[in-house]
């Protein structure tokens, strides 16, 4: 494990995306109570519109100062937001600054030297739709640092000793989810929950006859998860960890997994049934429709 470097190392540095969308203050809270407990500084970025976006839409209101009230806006938003953040957590450092660059452009320049990016999840905001176009997907695949999708809970139940929860297939991105999973239930100081969904293949070192008899093969998957494990005990010594083997489809499963989980952890994309296009299927359908924060690690 000498090779592993944790992914939200001591004075590390969270970027927020807000957008004047309603779950700007629920994403600054959260990123503000994390970052304090990470022992990382928060930056918070406002997304404007690309200028010749700006400039085109002025033209079309027959107004010169469409653009500066845009800015004057974002600016007054931000002024909030960065107070909000000082008052939950007064000791973190916080800063700010606006960006004017397309979804996929700000996601890769932001993430550079960030840590983490947080965002929140899909819903119509004032300037998002324009903006984004598909947002989530847009800024998730173009990060190239963890990038975590933050939705609030449908449930009115405050409870912070809910998992981590983090979907495992073997593949790299999946144990890179794992490695950040263990980080995070770490910080939160709550249990792990890893889970692999179906059979993994045989580039994971398990051989199935023709005829699969389900209960040997539920025990050599959860034999394998438990080996995967073990990997960060040492570094993690303090972390609960519980491992799960089911046969069901994946995004089904972690999707009922995520009602009673403080957090959803999945890799970028797999080899395995946690595998698809780009962003992944499974991935993808947890960003949108996760009951809790969904985090996506590259």
């Amino acid at each position: 494990m000498s090779h592993f470097t944790a992914p939200f190392a001591t004075d590390g540095r969270f970027a927020v995306i807000l957008d004047g969308g309603r779950t700007d203050a629920g994403i600054v809270e959260w990123a503000a109570r994390l970052a304090r407990r990470a022992h990382s500084s928060l930056r918070l970025i406002y997304l404007l519109p690309a200028p010749e976006w700006s400039a085109a839409m002025a033209a079309s209101m027959e107004t010169s100062d469409y653009p500066s009230r845009l800015r004057h806006e974002a600016e007054q938003r931000l002024q909030d937001a960065v107070q909000s953040a000082r008052d939950i957590e007064p000791g973190i450092e916080v800063d700010s600054r606006i960006v004017e660059l397309s979804a996929s452009e700000m996601a890769a320049s932001v993430s550079a030297d960030s840590t983490m990016l947080v965002l929140g999840a899909p819903e119509s905001g004032p300037v998002r739709d324009i903006v984004f176009g598909r947002p989530t997907t847009t800024v998730v695949n173009s990060a190239t640092c963890p990038t975590l999708v933050w939705r609030a809970r449908r449930d009115s139940e405050l409870n912070e000793q809910r998992p981590v929860v983090v979907g495992v297939d073997g593949s790299d991105p999946s144990k890179r989810a794992l490695g950040a999973a263990f980080d995070l239930a770490n910080i939160l100081g709550v249990e792990l929950l890893a889970v692999h969904v179906g059979a993994v293949s045989e580039a994971d070192e398990l051989h199935y006859a023709t005829s699969v008899e389900w209960k040997p093969l539920r025990e050599a998957e959860h034999k394998w998860l438990q080996s995967m494990v073990e990997t960060y005990r040492d570094r993690y010594p303090s972390v609960s960890v519980r491992v799960l083997a089911v046969g069901a489809s994946a995004a089904r499963e972690l999707r009922a997994l995520s009602g009673t989980a403080q957090v959803l952890v999945v890799g970028s994309r797999g080899r395995g049934r946690l595998s698809g296009a780009v962003l992944g299927s499974v991935s993808q359908n947890l960003v949108h429709h996760a009951e809790c924060p969904v985090l996506v690690v590259h």
